[in-house]
């Protein structure tokens, strides 16, 4: 099994601590942080660094009782037949943006080299760029978005891979073939020649206004019988009643629901290979709401991998 620090409750709901250069076989999924990855001002500490923590600590009085039954997923807490390790957070720094990158993009592909799925816990939107890119040779991947914004932009005050560009910069990566994106509404920086540009390569677009008429339903119609899915969930893309703590709260956004009927919709249709939740804002959100909530998708995109690992009984 490799290297392996004791069960600790620094960890995600206390599983056990692991080194990604040492996971060895039999690992189903691994959680790592990325606190950082490319600002928007060079230099600045993402707004975002503390939400892997921030996750980490909102349901650590959870994992007192894993065998806990959990409505949301129709099963335990944790599947105890999954065998999952929590690798900490890889050691960002503001100030090293094309580093962190390559740190994230080297402990992703170890996590895939093992067979494991990562979960990655962001830091901003800049971190799913070198997330998709760790899956050059795990490919080909569909990329299942849930954002208030476009992310389009070729660049940001010079910059291309900040969080105004993830979704252009994976258009870009030959192993991407489909990029299904939900929750679009509002004011971004997106401008009409990025929304032309994303419809002309082929990304599928879905706004919230839709998924409150229609469920997920055309969300999962985009999607291919056994697409091999990289679900990438920016904060923001729930509406703001959900997770308050985002950098640029948008109403009307989608619900807890909404994602739960998601993850379901995946774990039936396609096959879940990778996920990170990103932009959660630490600092604003009161109670650690978001926190939880944000934690509570990990643990439904967990009891999903295990459903298709055949690691729990589906009824």
């Amino acid at each position: 099994m490799g290297r392996e620090a004791p069960v600790t409750a620094d960890t995600f709901l206390s599983v056990p601590a692991c080194d990604v250069s040492h996971l060895g076989e039999g690992v189903d999924v691994v959680i790592v942080g990325a606190p950082d990855g490319t600002p928007c001002t060079a230099g600045e500490a993402s707004h975002a660094r503390d939400a892997p923590d921030a996750m980490r600590r909102s349901i650590k009085a959870a994992a007192s009782d894993l065998t806990r039954w959990d409505f949301d997923q129709n099963g335990p807490l944790l599947p105890m037949d999954l065998t999952i390790r929590d690798a900490g957070n890889i050691m960002t720094d503001p100030a090293t943006p094309g580093r962190n990158r390559e740190k994230i993009r080297t402990a992703i592909r170890a996590i895939l080299d093992a067979s494991a799925v990562p979960v990655l816990l962001g830091g901003d939107d800049s971190v799913p760029i070198p997330f998709f890119e760790a899956f050059e040779m795990h490919g080909p991947i569909t990329i299942v978005q849930v954002d208030a914004h476009l992310d389009w932009r070729e660049e940001r005050n010079g910059l291309r891979y900040t969080f105004s560009s993830p979704m252009r910069r994976a258009s870009e990566m030959p192993w991407v073939e489909r990029i299904v994106q939900v929750g679009m509404r509002g004011i971004g920086g997106s401008r009409k020649g990025d929304l032309d540009d994303a419809l002309r390569w082929g990304a599928r677009i879905i706004p919230a206004s839709s998924v409150h008429l229609h469920g997920m339903k055309p969300v999962l119609e985009c999607i291919p019988e056994g697409a091999r899915c990289v679900v990438t969930i920016d904060c923001d893309g729930l509406d703001p009643s959900v997770i308050p703590g985002v950098l640029v709260p948008q109403p009307g956004g989608l619900s807890f629901t909404d994602i739960m009927a998601l993850f379901d919709g995946l774990a039936t249709k396609a096959s879940i290979q990778g996920v990170d939740v990103v932009e959660l804002v630490p600092s604003r959100d009161g109670n650690e709401i978001g926190a939880f909530t944000a934690a509570r998708f990990v643990c439904k995109a967990i009891g999903c991998i295990a459903r298709q690992r055949g690691r729990v009984e589906v009824t």
